[in-house]
């Protein structure tokens, strides 16, 4: 008999937190999964009518990770195929994890199905499970201004482990604030991420694939590494007096309810894409050219 798996997101179980806010009530929270043995484990906290960078890795019963695969997704609504494509697979770590992606246009808001049609050894395995979809964004969207954080840099705070838990930090992304970066002219790469106190496997390589990428477009893009919570002198997390972290107030001001995040904005300061989860080089890199032309 097939297993009904309900699951509160807070984006990948494999890559997840959840942040408070009052906004939690207006987000749909609840997936439905029916599936035996392959287990899908989607990448997203909110999708929303328009197009998405669909997330979704595939594990094995043992929790296996199930890698770079041939899978084709189709999504439905109200029973009816609304559209078919072949995913792209997303490495978070080469060769050790990472998750199935796909570019799609949601034309309503409602509760979704996707069926991932996973073909190996000439055999096919279909997966599904149900989703919602929101009308509207609750964080900042393709095509919207971004709130002008001031974010902690190194000129207000020369102590770098109060900016960063990043092993080997690159201080030019504590240089600036995101309310300085819309005002240069310039497109902008804005990471929210915690490289030490991830949950899982994914938050450190975000930073790293981020720092990567910075070294071709030292002269051109402004990077930004913002941690989700309020750090000490030695980089460890301040508790609040109930005893959870203290969430970063940029975190606050755009409504961020999961890490790891990307933000790409271009020369006027507009989000000209988004990443949720870990994001590849390649993928950050072929936003970067278009919007540099």
């Amino acid at each position: 008999m097939p297993r009904l798996l309900i699951i509160v997101i807070a984006l990948f179980s494999l890559i997840a937190f959840a942040c408070s806010s009052d906004s939690n009530d207006a987000r749909p929270t609840v997936l439905q999964l029916d599936n035996e043995g392959i287990i899908p484990v989607p990448g997203n906290s909110e999708l929303i009518i328009g197009p998405n960078r669909f997330a979704l890795a595939l594990l094995e019963e043992d929790n296996t990770l199930i890698l770079d695969e041939t899978v084709v997704f189709r999504f439905f609504l109200d029973e009816e195929l609304k559209s078919e494509t072949q995913a792209g697979f997303t490495y978070a770590i080469p060769g050790a994890n990472g998750f199935y992606t796909a570019n799609v246009d949601f034309e309503a808001a409602g509760q979704w199905l996707v069926e991932a049609v996973l073909t190996r050894g000439g055999e096919e395995e279909l997966v599904t499970f149900s989703f919602p979809v929101r009308e509207e964004s609750l964080s900042p969207n393709v095509g919207d201004t971004v709130p002008a954080s001031a974010n902690l840099t190194l000129a207000t705070e020369p102590n770098i482990k109060r900016l960063s838990t990043d092993q080997e930090p690159e201080p030019a992304l504590y240089e600036t604030t995101v309310a300085e970066a819309v005002t240069l002219g310039r497109p902008a790469v804005i990471v929210f991420a915690t490289p030490a106190f991830c949950q899982t496997r994914f938050c450190g390589p975000v930073v790293d694939n981020v720092k990567e990428v910075r070294q071709d477009f030292l002269d051109t893009v402004t990077f930004i590494h913002i941690e989700p919570f309020e750090l000490d002198e030695d980089s460890g997390i301040v508790a609040a007096e109930g005893g959870g972290p203290i969430v970063a107030e940029p975190m606050l001001e755009w409504n961020l309810q999961t890490e790891p995040w990307i933000f790409i904005l271009d020369s006027d300061g507009l989000v000209a894409a988004r990443f949720e989860g870990a994001a590849s080089p390649q993928e950050l890199t072929l936003v970067l050219d278009e919007l540099l032309g």
